[in-house]
């Protein structure tokens, strides 16, 4: 789906056609894969992809056929319902492609039978969510062993 105020597609990417892309992928979602404190790398977010556990989405400038944006979404199938996360987000040029990639990401939760979405991150988030109705729903801690 493109944006017609921008020249900014969003859409999901078949597995077979991960390696066209992989490299521009990997670099706009490398900031978040630092974010984890060495729980995740990169390339780990590259093997989920190929195993099926989650869907790549990417925002791709049309006029330069770059990707601007990756995000990365898996459902959940909790024991009474199913939501649709959102895992990994990074790129740029958000104030753009947001508002189109709610309504693409919100449309396949809805027809893979999600109750909600959910989303990972750092607080910062908030700002940028707030306008789609997300609203905090809890606080993660951790204790170094």
């Amino acid at each position: 789906m493109k944006d017609v105020q921008t020249s900014l597609m969003v859409m999901p990417v078949e597995k077979e056609h991960l390696g066209l892309i992989w490299n521009q992928v990997a670099e706009v979602l490398e900031k978040s894969a630092q974010t984890t404190d060495g729980k995740f790398e990169v390339n780990d977010i590259l093997v989920r992809l190929v195993n099926d556990t989650m869907v790549l989405w990417v925002v791709i400038d049309d006029e330069t056929n770059l990707v601007v944006a990756a995000i990365t979404t898996r459902i959940i199938d909790y024991p009474r319902f199913k939501a649709l996360a959102m895992d990994w987000i990074g790129g740029s040029r958000m104030n753009e492609w947001l508002p189109v990639a709610m309504e693409k990401i919100k449309e396949h939760a809805k027809l893979n039978d999600c109750k909600h979405l959910e989303g990972y991150g750092r607080k910062a988030w908030g700002r940028w969510l707030r306008k789609y109705n997300w609203k905090p729903e809890y606080i993660a801690y951790k204790m170094e062993l």
